[in-house]
């Protein structure tokens, strides 16, 4: 509430002495003073306090992060996976991926799809990419798909895995765990749906383009959660219990089961004899997390620990390789790149023929 206290007062104090500047202005302007001047006053202060809110403070941190790019080219509206990259922007194909058009190379190629969020979107060259590139120098044909958008987390992933089936896959890698869990509890509470999903596609649209330009809206909605109807929505689902959690691991865990059966029962291979599935639970910053984020990766953890479904390897990096909580350097997704390619020579490719 401060921050939102703070912000109405200087929007004021600005507006007071905008107007008294401008009083002496009418002044001098003799067919100007014959107006009504509270209309001009109020007018004016009307369209300086929007001037301020919907801009001056943006500038200064204040209100929702807006990204102009995240929100109509790497976060575009789709059918059946909610959102994924534009189409043809950058280097998108037609589908709004990464890469060059996705199609089937000759039986003899080894094809893989990589499923994961922003940290699989990103690089130069990706994940996925240097994931080709490394079976390659080992003399392996192979293309690789990558199916990564930003934000999009793993119950998104499922879906976008049979809307491309047409496609055929020797090997399919969901690479993640930060959008299926941590993603969740800072953007949309609700396990398993679309990053704000309540912001996107349920509150009424005059509030969200409030919650969306004013900062002043935005830093009280921040702190109360009242006016889009997300402090009720974390009270019915009882937002940051065990139980919560628990829900959270359990929907990351079926998702994964749901997945892999897909995979092995109805998407067909190219190469191999038949497709194989691989989950890995991605490296998180614990320095640059918050105490609520460490319990909840520590319980992520334990969680699977017994469970065969999901490949930890999220201490194979050191603190010095992270960008912020999740996002990793250049190096760094060279290092997760050697470690996927060791599943895959020593796992994946051994069950091929």
């Amino acid at each position: 509430m401060k921050n939102v206290i703070l912000l109405i007062s200087i929007a004021i104090i600005f507006i007071c002495f905008f107007n008294y500047y401008l009083y002496h202005v009418i002044k001098k302007l003799v067919f100007l003073n014959r107006l009504k001047t509270f209309s001009i006053y109020f007018l004016s202060s009307i369209i300086v306090f929007i001037f301020l809110d919907f801009y001056v403070f943006k500038l200064f941190g204040h209100g929702f992060p807006s990204s102009v790019s995240e929100e109509k080219f790497e976060r575009s509206p789709t059918p059946y996976d909610m959102f994924s990259g534009k189409p043809n922007y950058k280097d998108h194909n037609s589908l709004g991926f990464r890469g060059d058009e996705f199609k089937n190379i000759d039986r003899d190629t080894f094809q893989i799809a990589f499923f994961g969020g922003s940290t699989g979107y990103n690089g130069d060259p990706t994940i996925a990419k240097l994931i080709e590139q490394k079976l390659r120098e080992k003399n392996i044909k192979v293309q690789t798909f990558n199916f990564s958008s930003v934000s999009s987390n793993h119950n998104q992933h499922l879906h976008r895995l049979l809307k491309y089936s047409e496609l055929r896959f020797d090997l399919v890698i969901f690479y993640g765990g930060f959008n299926e869990t941590l993603q969740t509890y800072l953007y949309d509470p609700r396990p398993g749906y679309p990053f704000n999903y309540w912001i996107r596609d349920e509150l009424d649209k005059f509030k969200y383009i409030l919650l969306k330009y004013s900062s002043i809206y935005a830093e009280y909605e921040k702190q109360t959660g009242k006016l889009s109807g997300l402090s009720k929505i974390k009270k019915n689902i009882n937002y940051k219990s065990d139980e919560w959690i628990n829900n959270l691991l359990k929907n990351y865990e079926k998702t994964l089961i749901k997945s892999k059966n897909l995979t092995n029962n109805f998407i067909e291979s190219n190469l191999c004899k038949k497709p194989s599935f691989l989950a890995f639970y991605q490296p998180i910053s614990l320095n640059r997390s918050d105490e609520f984020s460490k319990k909840t990766i520590k319980q992520t953890k334990n969680f699977f620990k017994e469970r065969e479904i999901l490949i930890d390897i999220s201490n194979s990096l050191d603190e010095s390789n992270f960008i912020d909580s999740v996002h990793i350097t250049q190096s760094a997704k060279n290092y997760i790149g050697d470690i996927v390619l060791g599943y895959i020579l020593n796992d994946t490719l051994k069950k091929c023929f």
